[in-house]
């Protein structure tokens, strides 16, 4: 199933890759059509953890929490552009996104860069978690991947 782990996750990330995400998570119609079409691929008790240096570990339950989830990160950014490097087979149906984001904060010109490591674990054809790593020494560790 590894591999189709693998291909699962790489179409769930494709409006991850169309330049700035922020517009797909604060306005209700483009995130109703998202909801629409990747509901159906995870499952009905999905959650996602957002582990963050600053605040530590944040739990969200379904697609609703995870909008919130990205809500809250994405607060203090104008723009937040999410690049995705690799994504690699980790196991045991985990799959390790590796990503390169890059955000401005507000009222700044200047930029931050994120190197990070996401976990996504799917069973039976569904996402049932996604643990967002924003440091990918962190992430690459959490997955049993780190050197």
């Amino acid at each position: 199933m590894s591999h189709q782990d693998v291909d699962l996750v790489r179409g769930l990330l494709g409006p991850f890759e169309q330049g700035d995400v922020i517009p797909m998570w604060r306005d209700d119609a483009i995130f109703a059509a998202m909801r629409e079409a990747t509901g159906d691929l995870l499952t009905p008790d999905f959650e996602c953890v957002f582990v963050r240096e600053d605040v530590g570990r944040s739990t969200y339950q379904g697609v609703d929490g995870l909008r919130a989830a990205w809500l809250d990160w994405l607060e203090p950014w104008d723009s937040y552009e999410a690049g995705v490097e690799d994504v690699i087979d980790a196991g045991d149906g985990k799959v390790v996104v590796l990503t390169r984001d890059r955000a401005r904060p507000k009222r700044s010109t200047a930029e931050a860069d994120f190197l990070g490591a996401p976990i996504w674990t799917v069973r039976g054809g569904k996402v049932t978690r996604i643990e967002f790593y924003f440091n990918r020494a962190e992430g690459l560790a959490a997955a049993g991947l780190a050197g």
